[in-house]
């Protein structure tokens, strides 16, 4: 059965549909929606294990969790094994379920640190980092990490090996090589030859986008669950809709516009009620592209929320966007 919970050492997790770690994005209010669309766990953003240890208030309110949220794993990155042994205590107090490290981000911003993608050539720190921070909690530990800095080299099969003789609890593949950042198709074979000597969880992350998708990598990789990020922003009932369909085989119904412009409103009043004017709206400004994207003079719509930092601008704009000029000249 492709469909099925999950157990990450001793945290029992009902569906292996996770919702990912995504900067900017997977705060609490994001997280809330993805949990009532059906995801078996939620993650934070990445957070720095640096930034923790300064007790920046900023990255300290990205550790804000609540019990309705459980499971939720916190996600943190560095480059230094006793930095990241000290952040994950932190983690732990604050009432995490699961710490995970990345060892899979991109960005130039935090490659250029010795960290993220860029630990993917250096087993020797790495392994240091895995080791550091499962001596320092109790909670089970993961790691995220692509097949590679290239798409020539898949490091997966063997970072699992090393995860697994460190302690670590689960890892996370993202099916493509980190030059491609998020282009391209994910390379299904190499997260299966991962899977293949593993003796704990590999999830499966990158390109699920619906049901289709979500059954074929299962089917492909025999990874133990899936990792779902940028597929489910404005799209939470992915998650139960791909169960249903790997339950059933039925494709069910993605959110019409209507539905997203709804959803769209209810994030930015949850948002609103996390942040406060005028953060609460301006956080929004990097996710409303996802709900918007398809609708209908959906740039119109994204310039005007991008002016938005109170709230009688959104309701004014909601008011609106049913009437011209935004579906002016549209089929609906």
């Amino acid at each position: 059965m492709l469909y099925k919970p999950l157990f990450i050492r001793d945290v029992y997790v009902k569906r292996n549909l996770v919702m990912a770690p995504m900067a900017g994005i997977t705060d609490a209010p994001f997280r809330a929606l993805a949990k009532d669309g059906g995801a078996g766990m939620v993650c934070t953003e990445m957070i720095s294990a640096k930034a923790l240890l300064y007790r920046d208030r900023k990255t300290l309110k990205m550790l804000r969790l609540s019990k309705a949220e459980q499971p939720v794993c916190v996600q943190l990155f560095g480059a230094e094994p006793a930095a990241i042994a000290e952040a994950a205590r932190i983690v732990e107090a604050a009432g995490a379920d699961v710490l995970d490290i990345n060892f899979g981000c991109p960005v130039p911003k935090i490659t250029k640190a010795g960290a993220g993608a860029k630990l993917l050539k250096n087993e020797q720190t790495m392994t240091a980092i895995m080791e550091a921070a499962v001596k320092a909690v109790t909670i089970p530990v993961t790691i995220k990490i692509r097949t590679g800095l290239t798409e020539k080299d898949n490091v997966a099969p063997r970072i699992v090996q090393l995860a697994q003789e460190s302690g670590i609890s689960a890892v996370t593949v993202h099916g493509r090589a980190a030059e491609h950042g998020h282009s391209g198709k994910p390379d299904l074979g190499a997260i299966k030859e991962a899977v293949v000597n593993a003796h704990i969880p590999v999830i499966g992350n990158g390109g699920i986008t619906d049901e289709i998708s979500a059954g074929h990598f299962l089917k492909e990789t025999g990874c133990a669950g899936l990792m779902i990020g940028r597929g489910a922003i404005g799209n939470y009932s992915i998650f139960n809709r791909i169960e249903q369909y790997l339950d059933t085989g039925t494709v069910g119904r993605e959110p019409s516009w209507e539905e997203r412009i709804a959803l769209l409103k209810k994030h930015a009043l949850m948002s609103l009620g996390c942040y406060g004017e005028p953060y609460g709206f301006i956080h929004l400004r990097k996710i409303a592209p996802f709900y918007l994207k398809g609708l209908p003079n959906a740039a119109k719509i994204r310039s005007r929320f991008n002016t938005i930092i109170r709230f009688t601008e959104l309701d004014e704009l909601f008011k609106e966007i049913w009437q011209s000029p935004y579906f002016e000249n549209e089929t609906l």
